[in-house]
């Protein structure tokens, strides 16, 4: 029980979080993105007891865009609660979602606001349902389709370098595909044994999916089923087949509510309930895949976690429910290894991105709420920890949370500068080319059996990024170690095998 006479009365709060999905099924029903995440909002105000009360001193909502096209679902969410003044901001793709967290946060501790709103969602699989039926997706409130948020929070740069674009690396899979041969390699391990490892790591995020509250596949698929190659399950970018990637054809929403200890009390919250987040720590520092000099790991996110820990007076150790960010195995091991996390634990709440679901630019809150609901429902005193990542293992965050009172003041930091000077970097050039060696690549199945390769190479102490469109590099490839390989790179952005 958290004693509130002993804190800080401004000390930030979460007071309620909800998850929601809307599985596919015979009563599936399809909804606007803005009205799953009204549906979210609602669950969570409601769950306080205080729903009205909330509303009336909500100051601001917070929404990261997805794929959806409403302008403003944040001001339909605020009138659906009562908060007709509340700002409604919204950020771009490219900005971390953590940082939404963690403006709720200071601006609840500052007094900008007594109660912020953060919420997301996704209704891709009702686009799917409505294109299979010839049907049409239902409108969002007219609120959310008629005017521009009061604040859109964009990133200062690209998360992707040019080169990236212009040689078959904007695709997530791909790239991720790349780090986990690089992680491969310095493992030591086969293609085989390392695609076995692959399964069940993620065999057993399966199976925390089945049994997850908000999890949108509950088969609990097998190791086999999901690491090797089936009719069910095609090669998207080697190593990784269908149900190793993250599927974001969902319907699901995540809210929390922020608050402060002093608001919370004047309202008679329940003090059981309350979650406090101790430390949100972040890099925006954006160090493109091929400048990374170690392409399996990612100093910035052992920066950020080591800095949250310390900031909050918390050690590993006492580390109890993790969720990671979890859109491809590459992205969980590299982060459990950075931050100290063996790989054996578990590390999702949620059952991840390919079970759990990963819809688009919300994940993050997603696990966020299921972190809060975890601690909610624990007994005794518990800390917990999440991961965020935005672009491609390019900016990382961490946030620790806690069921019981702080034993600091809460902190949010940019570690950017930092991360810059862990990160040992290769100079890159488009128009590379001579005698190099291979330090990630991955093979791209095509529909017609046709292959193509891409991979990162390095000539001397300089990179780039280079394709082949032959059947047999693509096959020798896939059936051994390409890491290490020696290269010709012949006109920029072409090898063949030397």
């Amino acid at each position: 029980m958290t004693s509130s006479e002993m804190l800080d009365p401004q000390t930030p709060i979460v007071v309620s979080a909800a998850e929601l999905v809307h599985r596919d099924g015979p009563g599936f029903v399809m909804s606007s993105a803005t009205n799953l995440m009204i549906e979210a909002v609602q669950a969570a105000m409601e769950a306080t007891g205080a729903s009205e009360s909330l509303g009336a001193l909500t100051g601001a909502v917070f929404v990261p865009h997805g794929t959806w096209s409403e302008s403003d679902p944040g001001r339909a969410i605020a009138a659906a609660v009562g908060a007709q003044s509340a700002r409604s901001v919204r950020s771009e793709l490219g900005v971390l979602q953590q940082s939404l967290l963690a403006r709720a946060a200071t601006d609840v501790r500052s007094g900008a606001v007594d109660v912020a709103i953060v919420v997301g969602g996704e209704n891709r699989w009702s686009g799917v349902i409505a294109g299979k039926s010839g049907s049409t997706v239902p409108d969002a409130p007219a609120a959310a389709r008629s005017s521009e948020p009061d604040e859109v929070i964009a990133p200062k740069e690209m998360v992707i370098s040019q080169i990236e674009i212009d040689r078959n690396l904007t695709t997530a899979a791909h790239q991720y595909a790349i780090i986990e041969s690089a992680l491969r390699h310095h493992l030591g391990r086969s293609n085989r044994a390392h695609q076995r490892e692959l399964g069940n790591l993620w065999a057993r995020f399966a199976e925390i999916a089945a049994h997850a509250p908000a999890g949108w596949d509950d088969r609990a698929m097998t190791s086999d089923e999901i690491a090797f190659e089936s009719e069910t399950n095609r090669m998207i970018a080697a190593p990784y087949p269908k149900w190793l990637i993250s599927q974001w054809n969902v319907d699901q929403a995540a809210a929390l509510i922020f608050t402060t200890v002093g608001t919370a009390t004047r309202l008679g919250l329940d003090q059981s309930t309350w979650v406090f987040p101790l430390a949100m720590v972040e890099s925006n520092a954006v160090i493109p895949l091929p400048e990374r000099a170690d392409v399996y790991r990612w100093p910035a996110s052992q920066v950020v976690a080591k800095t949250a820990l310390e900031s909050s007076a918390v050690t590993i150790d006492e580390i109890g429910p993790v969720d990671l960010y979890s859109c491809f195995p590459a992205a969980v091991e590299v982060q459990a290894r950075e931050i100290g996390f063996s790989i054996d634990r578990d590390l999702t709440l949620t059952g991840g991105m390919t079970f759990g679901g990963g819809p688009f630019n919300n994940y993050v809150l997603q696990g966020a709420a299921a972190m809060v609901r975890r601690l909610q429902e624990l007994p005794y005193a518990t800390f917990g920890l999440t991961s965020a990542v935005s672009g491609l293992l390019t900016k990382p965050a961490v946030t620790v949370w806690s069921n019981r009172e702080p034993r600091v003041p809460f902190v949010s930091l940019d570690v950017s500068e930092e991360a810059e000077r862990a990160t040992e970097r290769r100079l890159v050039d488009p128009d590379l080319s001579g005698a190099g060696v291979v330090v990630g690549a991955t093979v791209i199945p095509g529909r017609e059996g046709d292959l193509t390769t891409v991979a990162l190479v390095q000539v001397d102490e300089v990179r780039t990024v280079a394709q082949s469109h032959d059947h047999g590099v693509g096959q020798t490839f896939m059936d051994s170690d390409p890491v290490g390989l020696s290269v010709i790179i012949g006109d920029p952005g072409e090898f063949t095998l030397a």
